[in-house]
């Protein structure tokens, strides 16, 4: 009698453990469990809000935004490539960029975005964003145009510049991101990425370079340096519009303010013309008298 009890019992137990049954949702073509079809790549719609009105300002020293829990449910069940990385769309600007995620924590429905990101994007609080989960290949080269002379007063530019970009994902041609150092802000323009115009810099090697800054004049002897931004070619932002390379104080937010409060073209002394005076911008490199080998 026992060894009835176990024969039968074994099919019962075989009965318990089909697993292959329940990866029908993760196959092609499976369905998810309310029957819904799972969805071949991430894209949704979420009204967006910044990072202040969350209260998550340190999201403004990166280009991370939070996502509802739904949104991981969704990847979960995708193979999406790591780290993720997103596109955000709005169809109302015509304008995009491109971020990382750092939490599923938003309200359902909402995404939380940098000032920065959004002042990009051309968009305002609660404004409906287009939300896709994309593939970008790793940046080899990356030219920034600081927005003021007052960049070329720090003592170690690049490394600044480096150090703030370890909180960056990745990077899209024609952004302007906010790099926040000894209480100032410092706007930068990405003029150009390679191999493409979105492009990962998570752990990669990857050349930078510098346009000379937006009112910088390169010194001559003699003569006192003029405020006015040199010609640097085609200045188009992209193929998208995108916010102008320098907004005028009243047009940019507190959250996010212009590094100096009397512009680049107030033509007072100052910061400006002090910069001008030793330091030069030469074949992109940022070069500094104590370097210049008593040239």
């Amino acid at each position: 009698a026992f060894f009835e009890v176990e024969e039968t019992a074994a099919p019962r137990l075989s009965e318990r453990l089909p697993t292959r049954r329940r990866t029908s949702m993760w196959g092609f073509g499976g369905m998810m469990g309310g029957g819904a079809p799972l969805p071949s790549r991430f894209e949704e719609q979420y009204h967006c809000y910044s990072a202040a009105v969350a209260d998550k300002a340190h999201l403004e020293q990166g280009d991370k935004i939070l996502l509802p829990p739904s949104a991981f449910d969704i990847l979960a069940r995708l193979q999406v490539d790591y780290p993720m990385l997103f596109q955000l769309q709005s169809s109302d600007k015509g304008t995009l960029t491109h971020c990382g995620v750092l939490e599923f924590t938003a309200e359902e429905g909402s995404c939380v975005v940098p000032f920065w990101m959004m002042q990009n994007l051309l968009i305002e609080e609660g404004s409906v964003l287009t939300v896709t989960n994309v593939s970008l290949p790793k940046a080899n080269f990356v030219k920034f145009q600081a927005q003021h002379v007052d960049f070329l007063e720090i003592s170690n530019p690049r490394a600044v510049l480096e150090h703030a970009l370890r909180n960056f994902s990745c990077i899209t041609k024609g952004d302007v991101i906010c790099v926040p150092y000894n209480s100032k802000n410092y706007h930068f323009e990405i003029k150009e990425v390679k191999p493409q115009d979105a492009a990962c810099i998570i752990e990669t090697d990857c050349n930078v370079d510098f346009d000379a800054p937006v009112g910088y004049k390169e010194p001559t002897p003699g003569s006192t340096p003029a405020n006015s931004a040199p010609s640097t070619g085609n200045s188009s932002l992209a193929n998208l519009k995108k916010q102008s390379a320098y907004a005028p104080a009243e047009q940019r937010s507190s959250a996010c303010p212009s590094p100096s409060a009397s512009g680049p073209s107030s033509g007072k002394g100052g910061g400006g013309e002090q910069a001008a005076d030793g330091t030069r911008i030469v074949d992109g490199k940022i070069v500094r008298p104590d370097e210049d080998g008593g040239g």
